[in-house]
């Protein structure tokens, strides 16, 4: 089948670049040709690309191209879209002027819109698509229905998330226009049950044609057999954050006045994230996990932006809690304007520096670029600080790994943990993280709850962890109850996750169902969709 995809990003990074890498690299190994337009800069370094080219008003470009191993093709297209790029959370894009889709005018709207169109077509009429698939509910599908008006090509609309939670239940306008492109779609696909119903009670006339289809994990490359040492070797180095950043916010916490400001610290913060490269690992980080990996003491791993709605914070207030009875380690894989904002949570509560950990939690959100808020589910109590004393030793942020090296140190966790404070689609890192032999731990609700459920079948106690009370106090009884258990039955639950991640959430299934969708009003059933 010749399958015309659009995404409006990256192919790494986040769960929705990583989940439209991996489609297009299996559709790819089931002998589909993919043509898919997105934003990706270092197209030819992915093994499933055969060819890269530039989209503009002179047309398509060819800027190169490659072999793959795979029986089908994926040739990507960028659209030249004027050097703006429209987000749903703000994060800073290297070459890229960002906005979020709340912030753009109409122009701006407007004309990004208008370059897309413009690319579907020129792409459509070389690749002799005939079916497609979008991504994101905002502009995406809007979009296709407008390029492919009139050519009889149908389109399917996979539906993230973040673009419903983030943009167009905060905007009727985005709303209208998601609408208006998923009423186009002849099916609309689901990354979970709870997604579906989250599109049900926002388009309640569209949930006929949803179906849920959960799952997404290359379990290929996530194995418990994947670990290899050797891969700190190629993580020293490059323009991460470094030693010198460590060193310079102790001294900003030392020397921080008892009369400073939550906006003095942050500002100081934000100087201090300036000067590294937030999106490559951490300049020593090859030293610090090779010292993890040659360690026997068990490590929790926490894998995904550094943002507040990911709940880091409450991990941190967790690992406080156990560290002592466990001897465990906190191993944390990730970037994202928060970053900064927990390392000094980290700091302040392993000194004991109440004024600044406060600061912190009263103001929250605004350690990343966004208003004062205070952090939530967290509080700052005596308890905590006792129980956090010395615990920056324990805790190493080494920045973001992508997915070649993640699977390789991901199998020598003992446990993972995905605290997301709010919904979440799916939970892909849980899923990655079983398939890799890695029991997680997540935020009962949302998506998680169901992914928690797929890949903790089984087992002798709930991977979901409720967020009622104290959360932290809650994460932290689960991550302690699961590191007492006797090793060999630890290394059972091992087994029993693996299992169940290659048994229901592998894609070899899953992108064949997409691609039939992406031909077919016809909807397909699966056990999630019953």
């Amino acid at each position: 089948m010749k399958l015309l995809m659009t995404h409006g990003y990256m192919l790494s990074g986040t769960g929705s670049n990583v989940y439209v890498q991996n489609l297009c690299r299996a559709l790819a190994g089931m002998g589909h040709d993919v043509h898919l337009l997105c934003q990706e800069p270092n197209l030819l370094s992915y093994d499933f690309v055969n060819g890269h080219y530039r989209v503009s008003e002179e047309g398509l470009k060819k800027l190169g191209e490659k072999p793959s191993p795979f029986p089908g093709s994926c040739s990507v297209y960028q659209p030249e879209i004027d050097g703006l790029l429209p987000v749903y959370v703000y994060d800073d894009y290297p070459g890229w002027r960002a906005k979020t889709f709340l912030d753009l005018t109409n122009g701006e709207f407007e004309n990004y819109v208008a370059k897309n169109v413009a690319a579907v077509r020129a792409v459509l009429e070389r690749s002799g698509a005939t079916g497609a698939v979008t991504n994101h509910s905002v502009p995406g599908p809007s979009i296709m229905r407008e390029a492919l008006s009139g050519t009889g090509v149908p389109y399917a609309s996979i539906v993230h998330g973040s673009c419903l939670q983030y943009v167009a239940r905060k905007s009727d306008e985005y709303m209208e226009i998601a609408r208006d492109g998923l009423s186009g779609a002849t099916s609309i696909i689901a990354l979970s049950n709870h997604s579906a119903g989250t599109i049900a009670e926002d388009f309640p006339k569209l949930a006929e044609r949803t179906v849920s289809l959960p799952g997404g994990v290359d379990t290929g490359l996530f194995r418990p057999d994947a670990l290899d040492a050797r891969v700190t070797e190629t993580l020293l180095g490059g323009p991460g954050r470094g030693p010198e950043q460590a060193e310079r916010l102790r001294h900003i916490l030392e020397a921080f006045s008892e009369r400073g400001s939550a906006d003095d610290l942050a500002g100081e913060l934000k100087v201090l994230s300036e000067g590294y490269e937030p999106r490559r690992h951490d300049a020593d980080a090859g030293v610090r996990l090779r010292r993890l990996l040659d360690d026997d003491t068990p490590v929790i791993l926490y894998v995904g932006k550094l943002i507040h709605s990911k709940g880091v914070h409450c991990l941190l207030s967790a690992f406080a809690r156990v560290r002592r009875r466990t001897d465990a380690k906190l191993l944390v894989i990730g970037y994202g304007t928060f970053r900064e904002g927990l390392e000094a949570l980290t700091l302040a509560l392993s000194t004991g520096n109440r004024r600044v950990v406060e600061l912190l939690a009263e103001n929250g959100r605004l350690f990343e670029g966004g208003p004062a808020s205070p952090m939530e589910h967290f509080e700052v109590t005596d308890a905590l600080l006792c129980d956090a004393e010395g615990m920056a030793a324990d805790i190493e942020f080494v920045g973001p790994l992508y997915h070649a090296e993640l699977a390789r140190v991901l199998p020598a966790a003992e446990v993972a943990v995905v605290p997301s404070i709010f919904p979440e689609t799916f939970g892909l890192v849980a899923a990655e993280a079983a398939a890799s032999s890695v029991p997680p731990f997540v935020a009962d609700h949302s998506g998680l709850r169901e992914a928690g459920g797929f890949v903790g079948h089984g087992l002798p106690f709930d991977t979901r962890v409720n967020l009622e009370g104290d959360f932290g106090e809650n994460l932290g009884r689960a991550l302690a109850g699961y590191l007492a258990l006797p090793p060999k039955e630890r290394q059972r639950c091992r087994e029993i996750v693996r299992r169940n991640s290659v048994e229901d959430l592998s894609w070899g299934a899953l992108a064949g169902r997409i691609a039939e969708l992406a031909r077919s009003p016809r909807r397909l059933d699966s056990p999630a969709s019953r």
